[in-house]
């Protein structure tokens, strides 16, 4: 069996809703990523046999095959194909392992693996309302897995309780938990471990000014 390898990784640096980034469409925005990941791995871009990209909110700007969007946004050839994934929360991460299976079963031998996800331009829930649209109903929970699960309706959130209760994770150490990583992340950044992996790019200031973005807003600080 073949071996997979990762030869260059990029990304932007997060931003909050409303922040940095917000003004970016989520296509150009993967643009810049995809181009970054050429110019730094030096690879033919033509050679390139797939772009995968996984995102959760599939509606609005990311709708229509947002991977696809992203690759014709981008300096890459029209011949390299796309193709976009849900796996929820996990959808950059199973690019990554759809990537990987496909070199090392010897299918293909270059393939990117990307995430994209704006949740200023598409805010959770965007593609998962329950309701009409057009007079077609659209709740994505059928009424046989409300009854199965004794719930009104199915979310992450609800995912994330059920979780807690199965395996006893408290608040408290839930709490502990997002404290360390939030104080772990910003002490990586204080020393430059993102610097190498992170595009910078144009954002929006909060004086409504612009400058390059290069440091993830989600860091607390003060954590």
């Amino acid at each position: 069996m073949a071996e997979a390898y990762i030869v260059a990784a990029k990304r932007t640096a997060g931003g909050r809703k409303g922040g940095a980034l917000a003004d970016w469409h989520p296509g150009d925005l993967g643009a810049q990523t995809l181009n970054a990941i050429v110019e730094d791995s030096k690879v033919d871009p033509s050679a390139i046999e797939d772009v995968i990209v996984g995102c959760v909110s599939q509606a609005g700007e990311q709708s229509n095959q947002i991977g696809r969007t992203a690759v014709l946004a981008s300096n890459l050839p029209q011949s390299v194909p796309a193709v976009t994934i849900d796996r929820q929360c996990g959808s950059s991460q199973q690019s990554i392992q759809f990537a990987a299976q496909a070199i090392m079963s010897g299918t293909q031998d270059l393939v990117i693996a990307a995430g994209i996800e704006s949740m200023s331009r598409c805010p959770m829930g965007i593609n998962a309302r329950a309701g009409k649209v057009f007079d077609v109903p659209t709740d994505p929970t059928p009424q046989s897995v409300k009854d199965q699960y004794g719930i009104r309706h199915f979310s992450q959130f609800v995912g994330a309780e059920m979780i807690a209760k199965k395996y006893g994770h408290t608040k408290e150490a839930l709490d502990a938990y997002s404290v360390r990583s939030h104080q772990r992340g910003r002490d990586a950044r204080n020393a430059g471990a993102f610097d190498k992996e992170i595009v910078a790019i144009m954002g929006r200031t909060a004086d409504g000014g612009t400058a390059l973005h290069h440091h993830d807003e989600g860091i607390r600080d003060d954590a």
